[in-house]
């Protein structure tokens, strides 16, 4: 039995909650949050203990590791006392910090005390997109690449997904607005798909001066050359779903790889993994067009398997995103900043800078 310890009951931790009891080999002793009428009803249904000082709880509790769900602006502070309180095993929601710099001090540290800090990236877990993964090595030579993400929502508003956290729509406090929210999950997964980064576009766009970017118009072009590009978006028309279907939250991604032997298009309704993931493909040699659907929600179940491995294993499996490859996907968005301030100018990204 791996016990962990949670820290934070915000938005996120309903998701992380079915991953959990999906795993009966994981078990949550204790919750951690300043918040006790959410922090005490999520130790409640967990059958763990609740603490409002994660500091509290290192102090009492014997852990396996921890997941860390805490705001943005607070994962740098509290993973560097984790790893001072002698954590080993840490899976992080993304980004580790909104200062590269900090970043880069945590990532040292983890690295130095022995510590296995994993960035829950969980779209690497999605079935739909694992059979991306799989796609890649028999689709012969890539064509394009395109990654588009449209979410349903009035202009000036906050989406129903900011309104229970609403730190979200603080820049300061978030790190940014779709570029850090759903554009590092895509970053990742693109990294994750065709290796790393050598170079970045981008258009950014908001409804206000001040306000966190709704839209994203990107380009990622990859060591390997691969050319990849990334739309993020909004549509002013309610419950838009997959293939513009209506679908309650609305939310409408795709993931479309086409190369000179095959194709392959997943069309994932919700980020939550909500809904069924709708995978189309054709490989040579085939009659035609196959498709098939698949679990969303299993990235969740697939995400805390993976982290009770690491912690079995003593090592982080291939398909986690290490704490290195967080301050890649990190910096790549620095960059993609960096591009939009100079009106898209491709900008280069350096392996001596990290």
């Amino acid at each position: 039995m791996v016990n962990i310890g949670i820290l934070g009951s915000g938005a996120v931790l309903k998701w992380h909650i079915l991953g959990i009891e999906s795993n009966p080999n994981v078990c949550v002793r204790a919750l951690s949050s300043r918040n006790e009428e959410t922090g005490g009803s999520a130790a409640a249904r967990l059958g763990a203990k609740y603490y409002k000082s994660y500091k509290e709880m290192f102090e009492n509790e014997e852990l396996d590791g921890i997941i860390n769900l805490m705001p943005n602006h607070l994962h740098f502070e509290s993973c560097m006392y984790a790893i001072d309180a002698g954590m080993k095993h840490i899976l992080c929601e993304k980004p580790l910090g909104n200062d590269l710099d900090r970043t880069k001090e945590l990532v040292k540290k983890a690295g130095e005390k022995g510590t296995q800090l994993q960035v829950a990236y969980m779209k690497r877990f999605n079935p739909g997109f694992k059979k991306a993964k799989e796609a890649v090595g028999k689709i012969g030579e890539i064509q394009f690449v395109s990654f588009t993400t449209v979410e349903s929502g009035a202009a000036g508003k906050i989406s129903q997904r900011d309104s229970s956290s609403p730190w979200k729509t603080d820049p300061v406090l978030s790190g940014g607005g779709n570029l850090t929210h759903v554009g590092s999950h895509d970053i990742d997964l693109l990294r994750y798909l065709f290796g790393d980064i050598a170079a970045v576009s981008c258009k950014l766009r908001s409804d206000e001066t001040g306000l966190p970017e709704f839209y994203v118009n990107g380009r990622l072009r990859m060591k390997s050359g691969v050319d990849a590009d990334l739309r993020i978006g909004r549509v002013d028309v309610p419950d838009l779903g997959a293939d513009w279907g209506l679908f309650k939250g609305g939310w409408n991604e795709m993931l479309e790889i086409v190369g000179d032997k095959g194709y392959i298009r997943v069309a994932n309704p919700s980020w939550e993994g909500l809904g069924a993931v709708k995978v189309t493909s054709w490989f040579e040699g085939e009659p035609g067009p196959a498709v098939d659907h698949y679990d969303s929600a299993l990235q969740w179940a697939g995400e805390i398997s993976n982290f009770a491995g690491g912690i079995e294993n003593g090592r982080l499996s291939p398909d986690a995103t290490d704490a290195a490859g967080a301050l890649k996907v990190d910096y790549t968005v620095r960059r993609m900043r960096e591009s939009d301030s100079k009106n898209g100018e491709t900008v280069i990204l350096s392996d001596t800078m990290l």
